[in-house]
């Protein structure tokens, strides 16, 4: 031991500490900032009893007592008698006279004596009854008392002594009954219900005397069944999880939506996340059937209503697609949503992620279900006011335009004759005879104040409320043009007309058409006074890009995102048409440029969507169709980055969270739904478009993203999917192998006449041999077993994998015409 240890031990306030350790093996969690006082106050408690039998005290004691420095003071800090653990055995105290004087100690002095403590808490057996507190009946309720034997056979002899003291409530001591509410019942049904989960048999000890319990006053533990049943679950046992589940529906511990509880149990349990590298990986790569078992717990709950709450859990954590699926299990059950609010998170997972078919059947069951029952008392309350209606018919409004276009009636004659008729309301047309009649703005502000002082009110319409408002802000010459227009009244209620208009003055540049329909707009679209997302349709349709790419920088500034019907709008007009499996074609006599047609929309999309804008994946992977088919890679490959990270599991992490983006916008299903297999393979193929000849096989090069190391340009496409899947795409390599194959097979395999031009060009002017390529693959995806080991083992069957039926149907369509032409004429 060192010198410095040693002087450092030998110090007065050493000793005192090391004493106290000395005589407290307990451990040293037990000891408290107070520990000199409760080791007074301990042997203050032994030397009375001690005085008890005898006033006499060891000569240790007596020379302690007594002992004093020089100068006649006693030391400052206290001193103790080092004494040895070793004592006398306790089984050689007599038994009543252990008990009576253990009894005397409070729990807190308990604690400190580990010999009392080892003695007290041995009552896993029915011998020497009456010898231990617990035997008492002043201290069998005593639960202070149970926690602290419970602790202590716990943290000394583990699950075995878990057990000693259920067996010590259940067999040794009788009428004691565990408390089901407070701190204290929590650690007790607890510690129990943990045992119990990993020892079958002592669990269903535990739930018999639950059920015992239940029966005799009706009183249960709360969070018995979340964990036993649950804690099954996330143990992965799930037999026994069901089992047990079944039990406790039966025998009334669990109602019917307690199974709720269950649900995270069942779609995150432990035994998956502890072996797997992150959770993200765990939901890809969990099967279809994810929630069978939930489905089989609730089948033993009859009775269950908590649609809302397991759709609304399951969305929340990212499993829209078990929502979609548990959505038909439970309207079999009979547990349907009550309120619409329940379903709509649902039903825009749905219309967002789902396919085209689950969105139809899930609007269709929203549709029946709650526009039919809100239809219901409107029927009935229009019954009750068609008999209030017939008394009173209304004022039709022709005949009140007619009156007030009359010149020879004045406005107070047609006025008069209106209350008289007892007229309650006016119609756009009549407003708008009184407002052609009127002099200026006031005047027509004057007529209505008179109409309304009457009693006559105007009828709601957009062509009313816009007459108030440009009378009151004077804009006589707006007024006027609305007035004098030639459209009806109730055609400024069409959206979609007066936005067609507006593009049409708009390009027209008949500034007091267009600013007429912008006032008509801005009162259509009340929540939208600026109207950006009209505007920006309307310079798409006007063919000016620029225009249309400030608007969505105005409204990204201002943390808005483009409304669907935007997006919707610009991809039908900015996009050139193309046929499936084709390449677009400009009409006749127009140029076409793909690359600036996807790049605009790219661009637009790119800041909407993380502001909260949806775009369907459908639209994602035609964006990246035209630039593979057009082999514009460079943009391609910024376009698939970009969208990875933007839907990928790492974005989470790094997106600040808005009201305008809903974390439905990162789920994974969107990346499964954008590069499907098909999509990877021809992500594949499009590496491979770069035609490479004997001129230019030297610039055809590409570089390795991390080694930097050059390779040929074919395995593009190979090295952008590694790319992909680091930052969290998840890659089918079955796919990709086999349209690495593929293509291979295209170049170097045995002859069969392809349907395409570009095939057939790039086998004839291939500079490369075949042994060439095979290694640029295994270079670029950095694996050597990539092809299985068939480049050394079958190099002939590498290049000539196995042909599809439909393969072979077409390679005979191309092949028998050529041969028949072939033939000698007979």
């Amino acid at each position: 031991m060192r010198p410095a240890l040693l002087r450092l031990l030998k110090r007065p306030s050493a000793v005192s500490v090391l004493d106290a350790l000395a005589a407290t093996p307990t451990g040293i969690e037990q000891l408290r900032s107070t520990y000199t006082q409760l080791r007074h106050q301990s042997r203050c408690a032994q030397q009375n009893e001690l005085e008890d039998h005898g006033d006499t005290l060891c000569p240790v004691q007596e020379a302690l007592s007594s002992q004093q420095t020089g100068d006649g003071q006693k030391f400052n800090f206290n001193v103790y008698e080092i004494e040895t653990v070793e004592s006398e055995p306790v089984r050689d105290v007599p038994t009543g006279k252990r008990a009576d004087s253990a009894s005397n100690l409070p729990v807190d002095l308990l604690r400190m004596q580990s010999d009392s403590l080892e003695f007290e808490s041995d009552i896993g057996h029915c011998n020497d009854i009456g010898s231990r507190l617990v035997d008492q009946d002043e201290h069998k309720n005593n639960f202070e008392l149970w926690e602290e034997l419970l602790k202590f056979r716990q943290r000394h002899y583990g699950d075995r002594g878990t057990q000693d003291i259920w067996e010590g409530l259940r067999a040794r001591v009788t009428g004691v009954q565990l408390p089901v509410s407070g701190e204290r019942a929590d650690l007790f049904w607890l510690t129990f219900t943990r045992l119990g989960v990993r020892r079958d048999l002592f669990l269903q000890d535990v739930m018999g005397y639950a059920i015992e319990l239940y029966k005799k006053d009706g009183s249960s533990w709360p969070h018995l069944y979340q964990n036993v049943v649950g804690g099954l679950l996330h143990r992965g046992l799930t037999k026994r999880a069901l089992r047990w589940n079944k039990i406790f529906q039966t025998s009334g511990l669990a109602r019917p939506d307690d199974v709720l509880q269950l649900l995270l149990p069942v779609i995150q349990p432990h035994s998956l996340v502890e072996n797997a590298q992150s959770w993200y990986r765990v939901k890809v790569d969990r099967p279809s059937l994810l929630l069978r078992t939930f489905r089989l717990l609730c089948r033993a709950a009859d009775g269950h209503k908590i649609y809302g709450r397991v759709i609304a859990t399951l969305i929340e954590h990212g499993y829209g697609e078990g929502a979609i699926s548990i959505h038909p299990f439970l309207i079999a059950r009979g547990d349907e949503p009550k309120t619409r609010s329940e379903i709509q998170p649902l039903l825009d997972y749905a219309r967002m992620y789902g396919f085209w078919d689950e969105n139809k059947k899930l609007q269709s069951y929203a549709q029946n279900r709650f526009d039919i029952t809100s239809t219901a008392p409107s029927e009935s309350s229009a019954e009750e006011t068609s008999a209030g209606a017939a008394e009173s018919k209304p004022f039709k409004d022709d005949i009140g335009a007619r009156l007030l276009a009359t010149r020879a009636l004045n406005f107070d004659v047609v006025l008069g004759g209106m209350k008289m008729l007892g007229v309650s309301a006016i119609g756009s047309r009549s407003l708008r005879e009184l407002a052609l009649r009127a002099h200026g703005s006031q005047d027509v502000l004057d007529k209505i104040k008179a109409l309304r002082q009457a009693g006559i009110s105007l009828r709601d319409s957009v062509f009313a409320r816009l007459v108030q408002k440009l009378a009151s802000q004077s804009r006589d010459i707006l007024l006027s043009d609305l007035l004098h227009s030639d459209q009806h009244p109730d055609v400024l209620e069409d959206k979609a007309v007066q936005e067609s208009l507006l593009v049409s003055y708009y390009m027209a540049r008949d500034m007091h058409q267009y600013n007429m329909a912008l006032a008509v707009l801005a009162e259509l679209y009340p929540n939208d006074p600026d109207l950006l997302d009209i505007h920006f349709r309307k310079h798409i349709a006007a063919g000016d890009w620029g225009a249309a790419s400030r608007i969505v920088d105005e409204l990204t500034l201002r943390k808005r995102s483009l409304s669907e019907d935007s997006l919707d709008f610009m991809a039908e007009k900015v996009l050139t048409p193309r046929r499936p499996n084709h390449r677009p074609h400009a009409p006749s006599g127009q140029p076409l440029d793909t690359k600036r047609e996807v790049m605009f929309v790219f661009r637009v999309l790119q800041r909407s969507v993380p502001l909260g804008g949806y775009v369907n994946p459908s639209f994602w992977k035609e964006l990246l169709k035209r630039l593979g088919m057009e082999n514009r890679w460079d943009e391609l490959r910024e376009c698939t980055l970009w969208l990875v990270r933007q839907y990928g599991p790492e974005n989470r992490k790094l997106v600040t969270s808005t009201a305008a983006a809903p974390s439905m916008s990162h789920d994974h299903r969107m990346l499964k739904l954008i590069f499907t297999p098909p999509m990877q393979a021809a992500l594949v193929a499009w590496g491979f478009l770069v035609p490479v000849s004997t001129a230019t096989v030297y610039n055809a090069i590409c570089f390795h993203p991390k080694t930097q190391e050059p390779l040929i340009q074919w395995v593009r496409g190979i090295l952008l999917l590694r790319e992909l899947e680091e930052i969290g795409l998840t890659l089918h390599k079955r796919v990709i192998v086999g349209a690495t194959r593929h293509r291979l097979a295209t170049l170097y395999g045995k002859f069969h006449l392809s349907h395409s031009r570009t095939n057939r060009v790039l086998r004839k002017q291939n500079p490369y041999r075949w042994q060439r390529v095979a290694e640029e693959c295994l270079r670029a995806w950095g694996d050597p077993s990539f092809f299985g080991g068939l480049e050394r083992i079958d190099p002939v069957k590498l290049v000539n994998p196995g042909r599809t039926p439909s393969s072979l149907k077409r390679s005979a369509q191309i092949i028998w015409p050529r041969k028949r032409a072939r033939r000698p004429v007979e």
